[in-house]
């Protein structure tokens, strides 16, 4: 066995070539012939003798291996990870590892109480010890995100091919639809993340409260306290590395949306040109600098002085605008008046003997042909409507309108106040 000593020392001497190895040849293979070539080109002072020698010394502590049966060489999987760590040249991780994590730490929570209630305190101490695993793992897979993601980003900004933003920038929105999107989904207030933290604080807890009932026991209590600390605190971590990793791709994003947006709109124009010709397009918008007379003959010079000194003195002509409090504010002619809708539902209501209402199922059918916004908009002012009384659904579901589909948890009326709005 290599004495760890000795391949620190290596590596410490080293460093500057594997530094150069791991960026060139980091997830491919290299010769015998690249690494002396590299040595030469840190140290252009040593002999062959030496170069030759140095990189048999590379050899022989397995920093570089040979790849089997093969005669190029790679670097050592371990060596590889360890400068990863130091140059924070991690690779974006997939969200399900965390999610499975979570789950494992949900089922030892689960295994931690059943220990505890028994009186298995050995069992309880295992347990514990696992869990801090599971819980320091997924704090390093944030973190190793959070590195990888600032890796896709720097990359992508400092690219100067001459690819399409489009291609530049693919890695930017894989990113974020793979990792970022289900994340944030997970770590929702309504998600599976802090459902299963509520879930085992709440175990570790009892268990506290088990051993400070009988008075036993107190290194056991010290240990869940803190794991339970370390459990909060990797909740805060996450959301504060997903925040962080968000608000450095959603720039990127928003560029690569204006610049879709421009690409497609300077394409109309220009299969409008090539359609109609340009001066049929572009006449209507470009400055009357010269008459028609001048643009066919050739001007004196005193023409040219007057022109001049009509675009010396050129001003746009001012226009006042309009006041904010000037401007009515809009209103979608197709949205009724509200409380033509609040008396409706109130009536639908009474007419189905006080039953749970659904918000968005009483608007659908009355209102089948409002748009999405408009449907949106009436169901946020019930929502908001003092008059009912609302419950909201545990699960989400999925609503369908107008060919828009939306995500959310709905909203029903369980009670209706009687209101000058009810009529008989």
């Amino acid at each position: 066995m290599i004495p760890a000593k000795k391949v620190l020392n290596t590596l410490n001497e080293h460093w500057g070539v594997l530094e150069l190895l791991f960026k060139r040849f980091k997830m491919t293979d290299f010769s015998l012939k690249d690494v002396q070539n590299i040595i030469k080109n840190k140290n252009p002072q040593w002999t062959s003798e030496r170069i030759f020698r140095e990189t048999n010394r590379l050899l022989n502590q397995e920093i570089i291996i040979p790849l089997a049966k093969s005669s190029q060489l790679e670097i050592n999987r371990a060596v590889a990870d360890f400068a990863s760590f130091l140059l924070q040249e991690e690779d974006l991780g997939l969200a399900e590892e965390i999610t499975v994590l979570v789950k494992d730490l949900e089922r030892l929570g689960t295994r931690l109480q059943q220990a505890g209630d028994e009186g298995d305190f050995s069992e309880l101490r295992r347990f514990s010890r696992i869990m801090d695993e599971r819980v320091r793992k997924i704090v390093k897979l944030f973190q190793h995100n959070e590195s990888a993601i600032f890796n896709i980003v720097e990359q992508a900004k400092s690219d100067n091919s001459n690819l399409s933003l489009q291609k530049r920038y693919r890695a930017v929105i894989e990113a974020f639809d793979e990792y970022i999107e289900p994340m944030l989904e997970m770590v929702d207030i309504r998600g599976q993340f802090h459902a299963c933290f509520a879930v085992i604080e709440s175990q570790i807890s009892h268990q506290i409260d088990s051993i400070e009932l009988f008075g036993r026991g107190a290194h056991d209590k010290r240990m869940l306290e803190q794991l339970r600390t370390r459990i909060l605190d990797m909740h805060l971590i996450g959301r504060e590395s997903l925040r962080k990793s968000a608000d450095m791709l959603m720039p990127l994003r928003e560029e690569l949306r204006r610049n879709t947006l421009i690409t497609r709109q300077a394409a109309k124009v220009l299969g409008l040109i090539r359609k109609n010709g340009v001066d049929r397009m572009l006449t209507s918008v470009q400055p009357e600098f010269v008459s028609d007379i001048q643009r066919f003959s050739l001007g004196q010079k005193r023409h040219m002085v007057a022109y001049m000194a009509s675009l010396a003195q050129f001003e746009h002509d001012d226009y006042q605008l309009p006041d904010q409090t000037d401007v009515p504010a809009y209103h979608s002619p197709n949205i009724p008046d509200y409380q033509d809708v609040h008396t409706a539902f109130a009536r639908t209501f009474a007419d189905n003997g006080n039953k749970r209402q659904a918000l968005l199922g009483f608007l659908t059918s009355q209102y089948p042909s409002l748009d999405a916004d408009e449907m949106l908009f009436l169901y946020q002012k019930l929502v908001s409507d003092q008059d009912f009384e609302l419950q909201q659904d545990n699960e989400r579901a999925k609503v369908t309108i107008n060919e828009h589909t939306f995500a959310l948890y709905p909203f029903n009326a369980s009670t209706v106040q009687e209101t000058h709005h009810d009529t008989d």
